[in-house]
């Protein structure tokens, strides 16, 4: 018989069931009470929210806290920028204005052109160049053109004439300082000139003559510069070493190159133009080349594979007509000739044969159609030996009896354009070998007949302007 629950017996399984009964229902309302005391925290929370006032939004910044709190940066482009505006306010086309919108945007500058030279080698011929070079060196120049702020060009130079009682110099130069960037012969609009003197200062340069027939312009500066000796060659080429010289913009340094004058034709479309083994870089366009006596032969022009010069018996005669005429007037013969000196041996060989006495004069390789030159006769082939009475020797010499030719006959009639020139010459005959004088009657030289020299486009380097406002 089975023990009974007070007694201490086994339990039944109906107490058993009872037990686990209560065992549930214990724990269903244990449960419960977590469950009543978690929504009762809600609801007390709930209640004391309902009983907080809501918080006040904070207030809108004004307008100086707001611009206090933009960053350094845009606060930085913001007072520029209102500076700017200011001063394109007060005056539109100022000039300082855009110098500042320069500094201000950062905008990018142009340095243009190396440095040349070779009279820093150590060398004894150094030494000596580097004298000479010192001897003329107050008298070269650099020369910058501008259109507005933007640097265009930059050239040397060196001072020809001073104009007495004014304090006033002139500096001889090349014409493509000014010389439009698309090619043709016309100034840059606008353009303006600054010129860095052998003492560092720079100064407004104002042009006062362009030439781009000759290639050649002139500008005045207010400063009493050193004169350079002038050499007119009589002979047909200076025998013996030359410098060519010019100084740089950035910094006014001197630059001296070294050479010979050589028997070669320019690449340029000017038969007067000689040529000198100097190297020089675009910058030396419109310096001197001088001899170790420090003389003046003539001006400089960049070429990639060498040196051009125009000798100063020509530069002389353009200097006198515009002083006199306020204008440069050429003959036009429709000829281009070329020394003998400077002739292939294969060409002068043929003309050697023909007429073995001659030894100098100018070799004529086209003659224009229709043109004066052809009209008196002349023909392909012939050569050029004497000009108006006188023995030829160089196309300088020629080109300067020429340009006297216009000197007279503007003198004597007053035409500045539209007349003619008389001009008797000797030939010698390619055909025959004979003699024979003939006149041309030379036209004014008219625009369409300029010498279109390849002016070679500058090498700009690009930088970025650092400078604080």
């Amino acid at each position: 018989m089975a023990r009974s629950h007070d007694d201490g017996g086994d339990d039944s399984d109906a107490t058993k069931a009872l037990r686990e009964e209560e065992d549930r229902c214990v724990a269903r309302g244990t449960g419960l009470r977590k469950k009543d005391k978690k929504r009762k925290r809600k609801r007390r929370s709930a209640n004391a929210a309902k009983a907080m006032p809501p918080p006040t939004p904070p207030p809108a910044p004004s307008q100086e806290e707001h611009r206090a709190t933009s960053s350094a940066d845009d606060g930085l482009d913001c007072r520029l920028l209102q500076r700017m505006r200011d001063i394109v306010a007060m005056n539109a086309n100022s000039e300082p204005a855009a110098e500042l919108y320069q500094r201000l945007t950062r905008e990018r500058d142009y340095s243009l052109e190396n440095t040349f030279g070779d009279s820093d080698d150590g060398s004894l011929e150094s030494l000596q160049a580097r004298r000479v070079a010192l001897l003329v060196s107050k008298s070269i120049a650099s020369l910058s053109s501008y259109a507005g702020v933007k640097r265009v060009r930059v050239c040397s130079g060196f001072v020809m004439l001073q104009k007495e009682n004014t304090g006033t110099s002139m500096i001889l130069t090349s014409a493509t300082l000014v010389r439009s960037l698309n090619g043709d012969n016309n100034v840059i609009p606008n353009v303006k000139v600054k010129v860095f003197l052998s003492d560092g200062n720079i100064t407004d340069g104002h042009i006062f003559l362009v030439d781009f027939h000759y290639n050649v312009a002139v500008v005045k500066v207010a400063a009493d510069l050193a004169l350079l000796e002038v050499v007119h060659l009589k002979g047909t080429t200076h025998n013996g070493a030359v410098l060519a010289l010019g100084r740089a913009y950035e910094g006014g340094n001197l630059m001296c190159s070294r050479g010979q004058v050589v028997n070669q034709t320019s690449t340029f479309g000017c038969s007067e133009l000689l040529v000198s083994s100097c190297k020089i870089s675009m910058a030396g366009s419109g310096g001197p080349l001088v001899n170790y006596n420090g003389q003046v032969l003539g001006i400089n022009f960049y070429e990639k594979n060498q040196t051009s010069y125009l000798p100063m018996v020509i530069v002389s005669r353009i200097l006198e007509q515009h002083q006199s005429f306020w204008k440069t007037i050429s003959p036009w013969l429709g000829l281009k000739y070329t020394s003998l000196h400077t002739m292939p041996l294969s060409v002068l060989e043929r003309i050697y044969q023909k007429f073995p006495d001659v030894d100098q004069g100018l070799y004529i390789s086209n003659v224009a159609k229709g043109s004066p030159a052809d009209v008196a006769g002349l023909c392909n082939g012939d050569v050029l030996v004497e000009c108006n009475g006188k023995v030829l020797s160089s196309a300088p010499e020629f080109g300067a009896m020429l340009l006297d030719v216009c000197t007279e006959h503007l003198e004597a009639s007053g035409e500045c354009a539209g007349g003619t020139m008389i001009v008797e010459v000797v030939i010698k005959r390619q055909g025959d070998g004979s003699t024979v004088s003939k006149t041309i009657a030379a036209e004014m030289l008219k625009e369409s007949h300029y010498n279109r020299w390849p002016a070679p486009m500058p090498s700009y380097k690009v930088r970025v302007i650092n400078i604080g406002v």
